[in-house]
């Protein structure tokens, strides 16, 4: 299953924080997929980090200029399954104000729930 899952899923990340960078590392190691990072910040951990690419994109953007950088990468997606994974409570406000928007391009996901799915 998670050979299937590392052709299928299109992970893309907002905010680059020790969660995200937890998660990214989860997701490379469990279905080797490569993964999107929307962030405002270096993100020097992340940057060296193969199969993850940086979109700079803070926060502080407007809801339209986020939602069309996202809207950008569903050229990408093609047939994956685009998984929106909140890393940063500093996009939250943006989340719930667009959430009816965002859930019709993507799998909503917080990090704590793939994080959740760890087994020791």
């Amino acid at each position: 299953m998670d050979e299937l899952l590392q052709d299928v899923l299109y992970p893309v990340m907002l905010g680059a924080n020790t969660a995200c960078h937890a998660a990214v590392r989860q997701l490379q190691k469990r279905f080797g997929t490569d993964c999107v990072v929307l962030t405002g910040k270096r993100a020097l951990t992340l940057r060296f980090m193969p199969g993850v690419r940086l979109i700079d994109a803070p926060a502080t953007l407007t809801d339209d200029l986020l939602l069309q950088i996202l809207a950008d990468l569903e050229t990408d997606i093609r047939y994956a399954v685009p998984l929106l994974i909140l890393c940063d409570n500093a996009y939250e406000a943006f989340w719930q104000r667009n959430r009816s928007v965002l859930e019709t391009h993507y799998v909503l996901r917080r990090v704590t729930d793939i994080q959740g799915g760890r087994r020791g």
